[in-house]
């Protein structure tokens, strides 16, 4: 099991831009998004971090941010089943609900699913022979699941497009 993740939500899109929920539609990067993902790898480069691997949401958002930071870090690209956003049903493609945390949604996946989704991909990711935490490049929806998986907790909703934030599981020892 992983005790220590970086987590890096994928790089601005338009739906970001424009306020609207992308949920399971496959958007793509800004330019800006782009830039995002190039100054989140030399931030990670600058920290000294090494990434044994990037695991992404086979979302092209995160795919694309994530093909970006791996150049850069010359670490291999493996995309995750079950890391991708919440499918949101009727309400994709339109404005953000403020309560994003409710558990239904008009034909789309409950927050109870999409959790237990998120959490049978994080239990499925092995563990770097080297030890070294991966990076994992995902949506803003994962973030809260990945938090609850590793028992920390944040006062973020989600973090900014492109900003790694190393996590450690509550109560273990890195290296």
């Amino acid at each position: 099991m992983l005790n220590a993740v970086i987590f890096c939500r994928h790089g601005e899109t338009e739906s970001n831009l424009g306020g609207w929920l992308a949920g399971s539609r496959d958007v793509s990067l800004t330019e800006r998004g782009r830039a995002q993902a190039r100054e989140a790898a030399a931030a990670l480069i600058a920290g000294r971090r090494q990434v044994p691997v990037v695991y992404s949401s086979p979302q092209r958002r995160a795919l694309e941010t994530a093909a970006i930071l791996a150049e850069a870090l010359a670490a291999p690209v493996v995309p995750v089943a079950g890391l991708e956003e919440r499918r949101w049903g009727d309400l994709e493609g339109g404005a953000i609900p403020a309560d994003l945390l409710r558990e239904e949604v008009p034909n789309g996946e409950s927050l109870t699913a999409f959790g237990a989704r998120v959490t049978a991909a994080l239990d499925g990711l092995p563990v770097p022979a080297d030890g070294r935490p991966p990076l994992i490049v995902a949506h803003a929806g994962t973030w809260p699941v990945l938090c609850r998986w590793l028992g920390v907790e944040s006062a973020l909703l989600w973090p900014p497009n492109a900003s790694p934030v190393t996590l450690t599981r509550q109560g273990a020892r890195v290296g």
